[in-house]
């Protein structure tokens, strides 16, 4: 039987007090599509034979995580495709119990009637849908498996049929070199649905589970890069416009500015000021405990306490460490923009 851990720590006076502002379980690595942006259908030889965290451990980061956060704060559960995860939605009903927004990212193909009702019975507040054309043939091939696309339209339809009006339905495009052109034709589809919030745009970005290289857009991934250098600068120009005319997108306009930065100058750092990942928690699906990936883990959540983690002087380091980082990553990019201060979210 498991014994509760302590939810007691000693909080350094000299020791950052600041409050996390972005979160994401990635309570799952594995995934069952070839998507040519992504490799998690591969093993992950870091997490391999390790031991997971129960449903149990699960729930005390959420409940410390409460103790350290604003009302109404978001956890993202990810992946990997989340909804592999069993207990996921039991997860999702316990942290609506105690005040949290929620929201799963999912490719959607494990979403059929029956999984789109429990859904709507979890409390999840929203669910990040990807589609990446309304070509049912592109999308198919950037997702590595015929059906991809019909799966999601599906999806769209039952939980639409069953949530309630609060719930979100959020289509997450990513930017690539083959559909670039593309992702207009799914801006204006979204903002012509009724029952879709808003679409949430993505850069390309190295794939997940492979060898890190600052060169990585030039060599084994470059098919994903966008190689027309003019192209996708009228495309994130066209987003632009469409989101200063009241399009449902929700990239805040100076994320899209520096899209056009990262695609046009990728050595380049996008942010005019520091990186803002040091405000943002991360757990992994073996429960290590990160601020940020590229930097060192900072315990677990088998054996600590999440908001003893956050408070202690080893994650007041790793906070000064990002601040000074200049990596264009995908959570910074993607994620976790944050546009620069001051600015005026329009």
């Amino acid at each position: 039987m498991e014994d509760k851990l302590k939810n007691i720590c000693l909080i350094d006076n000299n020791v950052c007090k600041i409050k996390p502002a972005f979160c994401c379980f990635g309570v799952v690595d594995e995934c069952f599509l070839r998507c040519k942006m992504c490799q998690k259908w591969k093993p992950d030889p870091n997490i391999q034979d390790r031991e997971r965290p129960s449903i149990f451990y699960w729930k005390n980061a959420i409940e410390s995580l409460r103790g350290i956060v604003d009302k109404s704060f978001l956890i993202n559960f990810g992946g990997g495709e989340p909804l592999l995860m069993e207990g996921l939605l039991e997860l999702v009903r316990f942290a609506a119990d105690i005040g949290f927004r929620t929201n799963i990212a999912t490719n959607a193909y494990l979403i059929d009637e029956d999984m789109a009702k429990r859904i709507a019975d979890s409390g999840l507040s929203s669910v990040n849908i990807s589609l990446d054309s309304m070509n049912e043939t592109a999308h198919d091939y950037l997702r590595g498996r015929k059906g991809v696309y019909k799966k999601a339209m599906n999806a769209i339809d039952y939980l639409d049929k069953y949530s309630s009006k609060d719930f979100e339905i959020i289509i997450c495009c990513a930017i690539y070199d083959i559909n670039m052109e593309e992702v207009i034709e799914v801006a204006e589809w979204v903002n012509q649905h009724s029952r879709i919030k808003w679409i949430y745009f993505m850069a390309a970005m190295q794939p997940n589970n492979t060898t890190p290289s600052p060169n990585w857009h030039k060599e084994d991934f470059g098919y994903l890069w966008p190689q027309d250098a003019e192209k996708i600068t009228s495309v994130i120009d066209h987003l632009i416009d469409m989101k200063k005319r009241g399009y449902k997108i929700n990239n805040q306009i100076c994320q899209l500015e520096a899209f056009n930065k990262y695609f046009n100058y990728p050595d380049r750092f996008v942010k005019n000021t520091a990186c803002n990942l040091d405000r943002a928690v991360h757990i992994s699906s073996v429960g290590n405990i990160y601020i940020c990936y590229d930097w060192e883990c900072l315990g677990n959540i088998m054996r600590d306490d999440l908001a003893c983690v956050w408070y202690s002087k080893e994650a007041d380091k790793v906070r000064e460490n990002i601040r000074n980082c200049k990596k264009n990553c995908h959570h910074l990019i993607n994620c976790f923009f944050e546009g620069d201060y001051p600015f005026e979210i329009v």
